[in-house]
């Protein structure tokens, strides 16, 4: 059987361990004027605020947060920023050859690729279709 847990603010529900902290949210609606208080450490210990002091002493989950804050060598933040890798480069894109740009159109009308026409008239469809036709049949032969 899976761990259940008391719920604090109603003894009568039993909770799984892993659910624990989503009932809590709902519960703590449920119970706006209960006297609990929160752990900082954990949030699902919930505790009398009179028994809330003493936790905080004795909390597992406070070693954890004693260790992090007492690491004898704390990582100090650089006084100076690294310094910045110079990137010298040779080439100038300046320089090079022009070089004519790239017309979809006018490679496609060139290549033997099939092309479609959208739109225009059933008459400008059908002329083109047959320009293709014999565009291709050219490129063929």
């Amino acid at each position: 059987m899976s761990n259940l847990l008391q719920c604090p603010y109603e003894k009568s529900h039993q909770i799984l361990e892993s659910r624990m902290q989503f009932h809590l949210i709902r519960c703590r609606r449920n119970h706006p004027n209960a006297p609990k208080g929160v752990c900082p450490f954990n949030v699902t210990h919930i505790f009398n605020d009179a028994e809330l002091k003493f936790h905080l002493k004795v909390c597992p989950d406070r070693v954890k947060y004693d260790n992090y804050c007492n690491v004898d060598e704390a990582p100090t933040k650089p006084t100076t920023p690294p310094p910045k890798p110079k990137y010298e480069c040779t080439e100038n894109w300046d320089n090079e050859p022009p070089v004519p740009s790239y017309n979809p159109t006018e490679y496609a009308r060139n290549a033997p690729v099939l092309r479609s026409v959208s739109g225009g008239k059933p008459s400008e469809r059908k002329r083109f279709r047959d320009e293709e036709r014999k565009r291709l049949r050219n490129r063929l032969d």
